[in-house]
This record gives C-alpha cells, sequence and structure tokens, in this order.
C-alpha cells in the first residue's frame, strides 16, 4: 500500500513538471522540433499517475471492504468513510486527467497548423490549476485513507 501511495506522488511530481515543461516548450520553443514527443512521454507519465491513484484508492477500498466484513464488531463506518473519499476524489481527478488530454491533443493540432493558438492560451491554465486541485483532493484523499486503515487496524495492533 505504502509503495503505490509514494509512487503516485513521485508520477505526480513528474506530472507536474512534465506541465511546466509543456508550457515552457510551447512559449519558448526549447525542444522546437520534439515538441510533440515531449506532450506524448509528459502525457504518459500523467495517465500513470493518474490511473495509479485511482486504482490505489479501488484495491484500498476493497481491502477495507473485505476487513470490515471479516471484523462484524467494526460495522460499515470505515467502508461510508472509504466511499465519500472516492466521491470527493475522483470528480476532480477525471475532470482534470479529460481536460489535460484535450489540451495535449490541441497542442498537437496547433502545433501542426491546424487550429488557433487561442485554444492552448484557454486550457493549459485551466489544466495547470485543475492539476494543482486534484492534486491536493488527491493528498487530502490519501491522508484520509491512511487515517482510515490506520482506526480500522487499531484494536488488532493491540
Amino acid at each position: 500500500m505504502w509503495f503505490f501511495m509514494v509512487l503516485s506522488y513521485i508520477l505526480l511530481g513528474i506530472s507536474g513538471f512534465g506541465l511546466i515543461a509543456i508550457g515552457m516548450n510551447h512559449y519558448l520553443h526549447f525542444l522546437a522540433h520534439q515538441h510533440i514527443t515531449l506532450d506524448i512521454f509528459v502525457s504518459l507519465v500523467f495517465l500513470a499517475g493518474q490511473t495509479l491513484v485511482m486504482f490505489f484508492f479501488v484495491g484500498t477500498g476493497v481491502n477495507v471492504r473485505e476487513y470490515s466484513e471479516s471484523q462484524p464488531e467494526l460495522g460499515d463506518q470505515f467502508i461510508k468513510e472509504m466511499l465519500g473519499l472516492k466521491r470527493s476524489l475522483y470528480p476532480p481527478t477525471m475532470l482534470t486527467t479529460i481536460v489535460f488530454m484535450i489540451m495535449v491533443i490541441l497542442d498537437g493540432v496547433f502545433f501542426m497548423g491546424r487550429i488557433s493558438e487561442w485554444w492552448f492560451h484557454i486550457l493549459y491554465p485551466l489544466s495547470f490549476f485543475l492539476f494543482v486541485r486534484s492534486t491536493l483532493v488527491q493528498h487530502k484523499s490519501f491522508v484520509g485513507s491512511t487515517h482510515i486503515v490506520l482506526s480500522m487496524t487499531k484494536s488488532f495492533r493491540k
């Protein structure tokens, strides 16, 4: 569990730097000949990070449910808390992923000379804002998930 959480943070950090690099490359052209390659590489890391975050919470939710079912004295309190975390986590994560991918696709289409640059000027700041916001929500969810697991297994550790 901890390995995947740390790996998620690493991938999110690389994604953040990659998002900054996409913006700098678009405006400063420091990798003008590798423009689309950078976009695709950052997209792959970004998608891997976001997917890992979502699957972490799917797996943790399953573990919480199974543990709660094996310990009937716990009730369903921890399951409900985990569902609450997922409800607050998934919408911003999915929105960020969709807007980011649209931004990358339109950046490639702009680089090929098919559309106006204004699409990028609108979607890049929006993508960056949504990324920061969803990363904060993901961090809060990781903290909440850790709290749930530690609270749930507290009686077992004594």
